[in-house]
């Protein structure tokens, strides 16, 4: 196993050892002091895949069922991005208890798998589609390998066509956004190569869609992997998105910079008492070993 994985499982262990402590200790916390911070959550496949490089952060369907039914139990009130955005850009007050769901890629199976269980429970999403991948046949680098040597699990590691991306947009729970053209590294690319991956992405998806796409997500979204950077804060802005969601972890306030907003990611071995525990504060603190493993490896496979 590489280091890398090695440490992130590892890590992921000890905190879902220590997770229902540290929920019933933030549960306590906030009952005495006021948490208006929001975490929007972040979901890629919906599978029980568990090889290949993001393996990691493949979430079965059955614990994504329980995550959902967590929410429910809780009384978490699940808000549209864009619900936040107004709260943000407005200085209103964010509703105690809520939450975001977001999904990058673009994945067949959040249709099949997580759609169902968000109609059910009328939670709102946000689905992140890359431009060249979304409505076609083309897999994703880390998941060719994935099909080679499984071609049985093709529908596992497909992106959403048309027919799919459609359906869900009628719903209208589920809204678009956009994760570039092509998927990479935007910070370390040059400006006019950045600029066709925001502006082309944007555009591209707003015709098929026929609707305006004002929100991103960036690939990778990690400043210390050079996927984030000033200018591609300033391009955001110019490019006419309003909203921009990183994978720096954390959860948000009113005072957060609306195109550098926080998210905490969801893997495969989030038990429903981590997954409580991130709800609601007792996950923050990990943006500090997060940056110390982004400094150990450089490269972000």
């Amino acid at each position: 196993m590489h280091p890398r994985s090695f440490l992130k499982n590892s890590f992921t262990k000890l905190m879902n050892t220590s997770a229902a402590p540290l929920y019933r200790i933030f549960k306590i916390k906030r009952r005495f002091l006021p948490d208006a911070r929001i975490p929007i959550l972040t979901y890629h496949k919906i599978t029980d895949i568990d090889f290949g490089v993001d393996a990691f952060w493949n979430v079965p369907p059955s614990l994504f069922a329980r995550h959902m039914a967590c929410l429910a139990a809780e009384g978490f009130k699940v808000l549209a991005l864009h619900e936040l955005y107004d709260c943000i850009s407005m200085k209103a007050e964010i509703p105690r208890d809520s939450v975001v769901l977001t999904f990058d890629d673009g994945y067949a199976n959040v249709f099949r798998y997580a759609y169902p269980v968000l109609k059910e429970y009328g939670f709102p999403a946000t689905i992140f589609l890359t431009g060249d991948y979304s409505g076609g046949k083309n897999l994703y680098w880390w998941d060719r390998e994935v099909a080679e040597r499984r071609p049985d699990l093709y529908e596992d590691v497909r992106v959403l066509n048309w027919d799919e991306i459609k359906e869900m947009q009628s719903s209208k729970l589920i809204t678009f956004g956009s994760h570039s053209m092509s998927h990479q590294h935007l910070g370390q690319l040059p400006r006019p190569r950045i600029e066709y991956e925001l502006r082309q992405s944007r555009a591209y998806l707003e015709k098929r869609l026929n609707q305006p796409v004002r929100f991103f997500a960036y690939p990778g979204g990690i400043r210390a992997y050079g996927d984030i950077s000033e200018e591609t804060d300033l391009l955001l802005v110019e490019s006419g998105y309003q909203l921009a969601c990183t994978s720096e972890t954390g959860r948000n306030s009113l005072r957060d910079n609306l195109y550098a907003l926080k998210r905490i990611g969801m893997g495969r071995n989030d038990s429903p008492s981590l997954f409580r525990a991130k709800l609601i504060g007792g996950y923050d603190w990990v943006k500090w070993p997060q940056r110390a493993f982004h400094g150990m490896f450089k490269n972000p496979w």
